[in-house]
Parts: C-alpha cells; structure tokens; sequence
C-alpha cells in the first residue's frame, strides 16, 4: 500500500520561498549593516508588513529573531576565532557593547569574553 500523495508546493510558495532565502542570504552577508526590517524590506521591494508575515510562516521564527540569531552565531565564531570582543561587536552590527554583551549573556548564558580564544 502507498504512502498519501505528496501534493507540490504551490507556485506562490516557492516564489516566497525565493524571496525569503534571498533576504536571508543578505543577512548573512551583510551583519555590519542596517538590518532594520524596514531597510530590508524596501531594498528588496517588500513592505515590513508583508516581510514579517512571510519571514514568520516560511522561517517559523521573527525577522528580527533570525537577525539576532545569526549575529550571535557569528559573534560566537569570531569569538573562537580569536577576535577582540570589540571586533566581534562591529563586525556583527552592533553599536553599543551593553546590548552586545547582554544579547550574547541571553544567547549563550556566558558573557562574550568566556568564548574569546
């Protein structure tokens, strides 16, 4: 007997797909710059509204969940790299090294300076 039949994504779901992977991948590209929702979005001809909602179903996280994420998982790895915590903050995007360390404490429950190499 066979399994139930495996309906294929709809046309309209893999051109949203396509666009999230793309904002995706300037994300990662590009940590040190402004990852405002409302800056991605209008660079990639979305409005915030409508980046948000296809980022949540696509992703099953937020716009800026995703961002905070991948700035801290980069953080980590300069970190281990043997980068300054002050390197790490910039190259990541942050400004401030309050809101650095306290996202990275919440993230990885150690401060920044723990994972320096």
């Amino acid at each position: 007997m066979e399994g139930p039949e495996q309906i294929p994504p709809s046309e309209e779901f893999l051109h949203w797909k396509t666009r999230v992977e793309k904002v995706k991948q300037y994300v990662s590209e590009n940590l040190d710059a402004d990852l405002r929702i409302t800056t991605v979005a209008e660079k990639f001809n979305l409005n915030k509204f409508t980046l948000q909602h296809i980022f949540k179903e696509q992703q099953h996280e937020t716009y800026h969940e995703h961002v905070e994420r991948i700035r801290m998982e980069k953080a980590l790895q300069l970190l281990k790299e043997g980068k300054w915590v002050k390197e790490a903050m910039n190259l990541t995007g942050y400004k401030n090294r309050s809101t650095f360390n306290l996202a990275f404490k919440k993230k990885y429950q150690h401060p920044p300076g723990f994972f320096k190499k």
